[in-house]
């Protein structure tokens, strides 16, 4: 069986050819392509073969890199494919852009050869552990269903079936914004820092900055709270991070 290649979306030759370069001497399988358009248009071939992780370099010509990176996150044969974003700007809103397109991390040009090779890793080993889960859920014909509905006010959470639901209305939430939400709603109550949530939900080996949980809580929060400004069911808490509300009136 042919291993998945790790797809790089970049528009500098030099620097596709680099990270090229440096991933097959790991062992992974690659395919370039210069530019989001080109990949676009290839699109339904790289879905049939499927994606390890894609690169994706945020300024391009025609179709930007956040743009993809959008388009690929509604495709479902790559809900569970890793992005890993390249920029060239080192601006706290390209960051939170490139979180909130559905990218998993972000790099800053220029960037060490070893740091990226360390974040491809780090993603595709997390993303096993989530395909995993998954396929062992998906295999256990025996397992009670109910028992993996978490129900807190107006929140339904069914684990068996991955869905989400706000007063019978299901939402839509990406892989990183359900787990998140999962782990808060399991702890009801426990009030966790950044660094806690990083670790138990993004995973030990996480590379990337805290500042990740913040754009994911804000995400979760516009898609679940009545208003996202005055939030009461993930809470900030002062001094220590957040927390999902024990109990709601």
């Amino acid at each position: 069986m042919l291993k998945k290649p790790i797809v790089i979306v970049e528009d500098d030759l030099a620097i596709a050819e680099l990270i090229d370069f440096n991933l097959q001497s790991e062992g992974f399988a690659t395919e370039i392509f210069a530019s989001g358009d080109l990949l676009m248009r290839d699109l339904p071939r790289v879905e049939s073969g499927g994606a390890a992780l894609f690169i994706l370099d945020v300024m391009m010509p025609g179709i930007n890199g956040f743009d993809v990176c959008a388009r690929l996150r509604k495709r479902p044969a790559f809900d569970l494919t890793p992005i890993l974003m390249l920029t060239a700007r080192a601006a706290e809103q390209d960051k939170v852009t490139g979180l909130e397109t559905g990218a998993d991390d972000y790099l800053t040009k220029p960037f060490g050869i070893r740091e990226l090779i360390s974040r491809v890793h780090s993603l595709i080993r997390r993303y096993a552990k989530i395909h995993d889960a998954r396929d062992k859920m998906a295999n256990d014909t025996s397992a009670e269903l109910d028992a993996d509905v978490i129900a807190i006010g107006p929140i339904s959470l069914d684990d068996a079936r991955h869905r989400v639901f706000v007063d019978d209305r299901e939402i839509d939430l990406t892989n990183r914004e359900y787990e998140l939400l999962k782990f808060l709603m399991k702890n009801r109550g426990i009030a966790f820092t950044r660094d806690e949530l990083l670790n138990h939900v993004w995973g030990f080996d996480y590379a990337g900055e805290t500042r990740t949980v913040d754009v994911h809580i804000r995400q979760l929060r516009r898609k679940l709270e009545k208003d996202d400004k005055a939030p009461v069911l993930i809470e900030t808490v002062r001094g220590r991070g957040y927390r999902f509300f024990e109990s709601i009136a």
